[in-house]
């Protein structure tokens, strides 16, 4: 979060369809992921909405922390202003003076939070991109950053270091980016604005929130940092660039919170990251003001449990509750569904086998997906007489010599059966053009499904014309 957008935070820990976890410190849940929610003394709602049992409320002071305690809540901290203590690249603090600030944090802490071994939310690490070799202030800043961690944790505290952008792999020191993980939690903040999404709809718009959700916490899985370790923050602000944006109606607004909600929860489920948080519920200046807040807030809670909130009391008659619309839910032997067809993992295992690359493969199943709606169907009979065809043409009528180069060729008969449909397919499609080439056809069509498609972890095939019998050219043109 942005210096100036933000004064606090709050952690809901949330269980979903997990069972109840161990405790774990400070009572907290050790289930995964932690959902993880803004709150502090600028969130006029907090009591309202936050204010119960399965709620963790991050705050900094006593007042509001134990208000919510007393509601049934938990609390940690929320440290808005990480530069106090370590400074800046600019202007980085005097490395002796660490170990006081961290201290005095550390007190300030566990007199809010009530527990000895708190949770503390840093906000915010600042240029996380800069390039090695860092100059000589950045490298200060950087090491007293970590230094100031790794106080905090001897202490006993967990500390989570915001990050508002994606480091750079080698060209960011991904060595230092573990040497933080030894000793704190990286948490991405990942922000959308909420009427591009919308435009989309709920299925390219949960795939874009997905996408890019998944690629940040991916950047620092790649770098060695544990999945337990990562953390992704969505935000619900009411004015800059990210969030609402002005969006109208109420319910469109809604949609989005609720699709963020429902990506994180998918994103978070593939990769084992190990918290989820959210911002934007407070209110710092006239500007900032939203009525609808408490509304968007209770929708998060709802999306991801219906008994943290009772969002129909609260939503608009034209908001739509389907929390299935534009989702992954796919059986765990698909990788891709367009419609009522769809592309198996064991098909895309066997037939990466034969076009020696997973993504010739996919493209190649993709290309057969779409062309199966042009010719749905090609008899029995058919692809029979076909593979009689190439049996006398290349292989002197031997069926023998036939199953056998299928054998050498790592290809079952019936996946060669499929390889000859495919040609027969393409032949009969080609008539329907009326002779025009195939390939801008079934291009355009990949695209068109593309709109429509689901796919696992939403790897989507690339758009490209590919044909088996390309890499078993004796079962080509038959």
């Amino acid at each position: 979060m942005k210096r100036g957008l933000l004064v606090a935070a709050v952690i809901v820990a949330f269980l979903g369809t997990a069972q109840p976890g161990r405790a774990q410190t400070c009572g907290l849940p050790d289930n995964q992921p932690l959902w993880i929610e803004f709150s502090d003394g600028s969130v006029q709602f907090r009591d309202a909405v936050f204010g119960h049992t399965g709620v963790i409320a991050a705050t900094r002071g006593t007042a509001v922390a134990q208000s919510l305690r007393k509601r049934g809540a938990q609390t940690t901290y929320w440290e808005m202003n990480l530069e106090k203590f370590v400074g800046t690249p600019q202007a980085p603090v005097d490395p002796a003076n660490v170990p006081a600030a961290a201290d005095r944090l550390f007190d300030q802490a566990v007199a809010s939070s009530g527990c000895s071994t708190p949770w503390i939310a840093l906000n915010e690490m600042r240029e996380p991109t800069a390039p090695v070799p860092w100059n000589a202030q950045t490298l200060q800043y950087r090491n007293a950053l970590l230094a100031f961690l790794q106080r905090l944790g001897a202490r006993g505290a967990r500390p989570f270091l915001l990050v508002p952008s994606n480091p750079r792999g080698q060209l960011d020191a991904p060595g230092w980016w573990r040497d933080v993980a030894q000793v704190a939690d990286i948490v991405r903040e990942v922000y959308f604005p909420a009427p591009e999404i919308v435009a989309q709809g709920p299925l390219l718009g949960s795939r874009a929130l997905r996408v890019k959700i998944r690629a940040s916490a991916q950047v620092l899985l790649a770098m060695g940092v544990p999945a337990t370790r990562v953390g992704i923050m969505v935000g619900f602000q009411s004015i800059g660039i990210y969030g609402r944006v002005r969006l109208q109606p109420l319910s469109a607004w809604l949609e989005f919170v609720k699709l963020n909600a429902l990506a994180a929860r998918q994103v978070a489920a593939e990769t084992g990251i190990g918290t989820i948080w959210s911002w934007g519920w407070g209110t710092f200046s006239p500007a900032s003001a939203d009525a609808d807040k408490p509304t968007a807030a209770c929708v998060y809670l709802w999306a991801r449990d219906r008994s943290l909130c009772n969002a129909a009391a609260v939503v608009p008659a034209d908001f739509n509750q389907s929390l299935t619309e534009g989702q992954i839910a796919l059986p765990s032997s698909t990788q891709c569904s367009v419609g009522t067809k769809a592309i198996s993992k064991a098909s895309l295992e066997a037939y990466t086998a034969i076009a020696g690359s997973r993504q010739t493969a996919y493209a190649a199943l993709f290309t057969r997906l779409v062309q199966r709606d042009a010719v749905p169907a090609i008899p029995a009979a058919d692809v029979a007489a076909a593979e009689r065809r190439v049996i006398n043409a290349r292989f002197r009528g031997s069926l023998k010599a036939y199953l056998a180069r299928l054998q050498a060729s790592n290809v079952t008969r019936a996946r060669a059966r499929e390889v000859l449909a495919d040609e027969l397919r393409r032949a009969r499609l080609k008539e329907q053009l009326g002779g025009a080439p195939i390939t801008p056809w079934t291009l355009d069509q990949q695209t068109k499904a593309l709109t429509t498609a689901t796919c696992a972890a939403d790897e989507l095939p690339p758009v490209k014309d590919v044909r088996f019998a390309t890499y078993l050219p004796f079962l080509a043109r038959p």
